[in-house]
């Protein structure tokens, strides 16, 4: 009887609470916002743990190969548009269009998940412009000397770029550091984005900007180090579920923008055709016909 009792306080108490979500706007977007937060990083620890199950491969035993997976799959499930996003790396996955510094922020942030050290980096020209940004990678971690990485001077950096799908791989396949790239040059010749000044990999060459520094493990709060393993340990439909209502209740996004990104979440979740079908309803209604005529190309050709 007693436990009953309580239960039934319980169910009062949740309906009060859905009944204030219902109604306040206010609340409605905090707790939009808070679900798709990078405290809680709830997105981009679904993401790594789909990743690892679709390549049937343990990210966090083989590091630098996670790196090159990541790297791909950030390459392959955004796209570069006039349209940008200045948010959280959630929200850039969902919305999709993101400059170079968006991208390699998406890729820090699923990196951090494995616990591998990236940096997002500004790269200069020799007028001391700075047309491109990227990530490198520390896979040994070292520790930050006066507010630097001290590595940034030194062969552990790598240098990897979502926006083109550059990786730091030799002609044999073999990874290698900045150093390497610059003094083999001509190995790296398609990368023209990395060229400035009629110079192959300027921009690797100059001086680079570190601009934000990826945090994991002992840096971390005890509820981003939590939602790691709850996450990791969950049933995926419960996540699934909690971003979807998150992007339903928020009551500063509009309803086509809401199915849009809904349709974002199954792609970048891998569950490319659930996403193809409703991208198609999208371009058959006229919502986001230029993103959904993009990905829908990319799928026919790939498929």
């Amino acid at each position: 009887m007693k436990i009953f009792f309580k239960f039934k306080y319980v169910i009062i108490f949740l309906s009060l609470m859905i009944i204030i979500i219902s109604f306040n706007n206010s609340i409605k977007y905090k707790l939009s916002r808070l679900i798709l937060s990078h405290e809680l990083s709830i997105l981009p620890n679904l993401i790594v743990k789909k990743i690892s199950r679709e390549a049937n491969f343990d990210v966090n035993q083989d590091k630098v190969q996670a790196a090159l997976i990541f790297n791909n799959y950030v390459a392959t499930h955004v796209i570069p548009q006039e349209i940008n996003l200045d948010d959280g790396a959630s929200w850039k996955l969902l919305h999709g269009s993101i400059w170079c510094d968006g991208v390699s922020d998406i890729l820090n942030r699923l990196l951090e998940i494995i616990e591998v050290r990236s940096y997002l980096v500004w790269l200069h020209d020799d007028n001391m412009n700075t047309p491109h940004a990227i990530s490198m990678v520390d896979f040994q971690d070292q520790p930050l000397v006066n507010g630097r990485n001290s590595s940034l001077d030194q062969n552990t950096l790598f240098m990897f770029d979502p926006q083109n799908n550059y990786l730091p791989l030799n002609k044999n396949n073999k990874v290698v550091n900045i150093k390497y790239m610059i003094a083999n040059a001509e190995e790296f010749k398609e990368m023209e984005k990395l060229n400035s000044d009629n110079i192959p990999l300027n921009l690797l060459i100059n001086k680079a900007q570190l601009w934000d520094r990826n945090i994991f493990g002992e840096d971390n709060s005890i509820i981003r180090n939590f939602m790691k393993y709850a996450v990791k340990l969950s049933p995926d439909f419960i996540f699934e579920g909690l971003i979807k209502f998150s992007i339903l209740i928020n009551p500063k996004i509009e309803s086509t923008t809401k199915d849009f990104y809904l349709a974002r979440l199954d792609h970048i979740l891998l569950d490319h055709k659930s996403a193809e079908k409703k991208y198609q309803f999208l371009k058959d209604s006229e919502i986001y016909k230029k993103e959904t005529t993009f990905w829908l190309n990319n799928f026919q050709k790939n498929n």
